[in-house]
């Protein structure tokens, strides 16, 4: 496996996303002054060495699951005063389909918040609306239909609005994995020049490299209302109970018994499992050693259950326009020109065909403008970006690296 590097000019061909979020209002959500409430303030459980504050504010229209949180991590300081340590710089990091901001790998070598915390970066994760759906007893997710890009683009706008408040930085550098590359890049195009230092595109994109410009979002939305269907739920066909009891046992002891033969240990069941979820290798690539179980186990366990599913059929709409008549999300995406970092995986091919990697990397050169990196991880998995073994080397250091060239 290795990495492979390229700063690449304007001039060069490619990009774009794989589908999934946009906008069905009709103007972009913008910070409204939330009042956030401490929720919790102190050395982060996992790791003492990390200082965790976390907020939380309600969102419009302030239904009973509509309430975002952020959490700050920070390196903790000899005598208890994290608060008191002025970082060098501030990220705000939007998680995944599924994922949230709350951190369930403690060490550095496999948390990359807490790896550029250590150094001196404010790190604010955003929790979705998302992570306040109860994982089991909510029988109606109707209320999920108005989740479209345009809400949780918004709520990204108020964590930054927090973020900069409270970091001192005006300028902030923003982050995103997979589906929340897409809601950094939203974010970005609706933020003020300036506004933003940088994007990290961890596998994710946000236009597509051949938009046909023939995707019927009306009727989509049509045919999704008619299903009922507003939420994916990732806890498959064997249920929520199944799945988290898998996970919590193969992070306890990858190597006790399977669940099932012909496996040996439940390492290497839940390893089969996911290298093969997605296509060889797509999901996270276990079987070739790139990732382990127990940290993959881990990282699964802490999902939120529910995602809504407006997001998918809005995603593909954006992704097939240049500037998408049914969204204001994308309307300043052709004036973009910041910094962008991207990390790809070779393993996605197996699920989204060769688009994955040039909509990834069309969409890192439409907005870099002429200061963008491309960087191709042949062999990872998608969630091998996160915590594969080498995740550290041939992710976060070049990521803290590229940060720490462009500060003031």
């Amino acid at each position: 496996m290795r990495r492979i590097l390229c700063t690449l000019g304007a001039g060069c061909m490619l990009v774009l996303l794989f589908g999934a979020r946009p906008a069905l209002s009709d103007t972009p959500a913008s910070p409204e002054n939330a009042t956030w409430a401490l929720v919790s303030d102190g050395p982060h459980l996992l790791n003492a060495s990390i200082h965790e504050t976390v907020w939380r504010t309600p969102r419009p229209p302030g239904g009973i699951h509509d309430h975002i949180e952020v959490h700050r991590y920070r390196a903790q300081t000899a005598s208890d005063a994290a608060s008191e340590t002025a970082p060098k710089a501030a990220l705000l990091y939007l998680p995944g389909t599924n994922m949230n901001g709350e951190a369930v790998l403690g060490d550095e070598n496999h948390n990359l918040w807490f790896y550029l915390a250590q150094r001196g970066i404010d790190v604010y994760a955003l929790d979705y609306r998302t992570h306040f759906v109860a994982n089991a007893g909510v029988e109606d997710l109707g209320f999920m239909k108005s989740w479209g890009l345009t809400a949780f683009v918004g709520d990204a706008a108020e964590a930054a609005a927090l973020a900069r408040r409270e970091s001192g930085h005006e300028s902030l550098f923003l982050a995103g994995f997979s589906r929340g590359v897409t809601l950094a890049y939203g974010l970005a195009a609706s933020e003020p020049a300036g506004s933003i230092a940088g994007m990290i595109a961890l596998d994710g994109a946000f236009k597509s490299h051949a938009p046909k410009g023939e995707y019927d979002l009306p009727a989509a939305t049509q045919k999704l209302v008619g299903s009922g269907v507003f939420a994916a739920d990732v806890a498959g066909s064997r249920g929520w109970d199944w799945r988290q009891k898998l996970m919590a046992d193969t992070a306890a002891d990858p190597n006790g018994p399977a669940q099932n033969a012909p496996f040996e240990t439940i390492g290497e069941e839940l390893a089969e499992i996911l290298f093969g979820a997605w296509g060889p290798g797509a999901l996270a690539n276990p079987k070739d050693g790139v990732s382990r179980p127990a940290i993959l186990a881990q990282l699964l366990e802490g999902y939120d259950r529910y995602y809504p599913t407006i997001q998918n059929i809005e995603g593909r709409s954006m992704a097939d326009y240049a500037d998408d008549p049914s969204t204001p999300i994308d309307d300043g995406w052709a004036e973009l020109e910041l910094p962008v970092l991207y990390f790809g995986s070779t393993g996605m091919q197996h699920f989204l065909g060769s688009r994955w990697l040039l909509d990834g990397i069309h969409s890192a050169a439409e907005a870099g403008g002429t200061d963008f990196t491309i960087n191709v991880l042949e062999g990872y998995g998608h969630l091998d970006v996160l915590v594969g073994e080498s995740a550290r080397a041939d992710v976060f250091e070049p990521t803290l690296e590229w940060i720490e060239r462009r500060l003031p």
